[in-house]
């Protein structure tokens, strides 16, 4: 069996937007401590990303984050993270197929997603290194600020639903 994105349809939309669809991404939710994930190196302040050239560390909560790998990384993820935390309290666990991630560059990105998305996309509030669970429309969705893109994780569910509502919001 071949996995299938759930955009593989829509790249000519997503192209049309100055999107594309980063496929199969790794994410690995960790559940730890504060304190010890601040010695890992993970991000304490809310809302905020910390990157490395093989990874993306977003904040998700006090004692939650996303670890975002290249594709095809996942389980090598998991084994160096549950190494890194030894014993300490923790869980692990590779959440990759739980959304589909769509970067969109160019100038009027956060216009256009501040079309249907409730929080401040503007410059003096968001910036590259930030990152923010919201909604855009009615979708759940997890936003990742990156120098000159902006990474929109999203439900495979809904994946089609945001490219929708990103086309209907882009067109005059």
């Amino acid at each position: 069996m071949t996995a299938r994105s759930p955009l593989a349809e829509r790249s000519g939309h997503l192209e049309r937007l100055g999107a594309r669809e980063l496929v199969f991404l790794a994410q690995v939710d960790v559940r730890a401590d504060p304190s010890t994930a601040a010695r890992l190196g993970f991000p304490v302040e809310p809302n905020t990303v910390v990157s490395h050239p093989d990874r993306d560390i977003l904040w998700l909560g006090p004692d939650e984050w996303l670890v975002v790998g290249h594709a095809g990384t996942a389980e090598a993820l998991v084994a160096e993270l549950e190494a890194s935390l030894g014993d300490a309290h923790h869980s692990v666990v590779d959440v990759s197929a739980n959304r589909t991630v769509i970067e969109l560059a160019g100038p009027s990105r956060h216009e256009l997603l501040s079309t249907a998305c409730p929080i401040d996309l503007h410059p003096r509030s968001w910036s590259d290194g930030r990152c923010a669970q919201t909604v855009f429309g009615a979708a759940q969705i997890l936003l990742q600020e990156r120098e000159g893109t902006t990474r929109v994780f999203v439900r495979p569910s809904f994946a089609a639903y945001v490219v929708d509502l990103l086309l209907a919001a882009s067109d005059p």
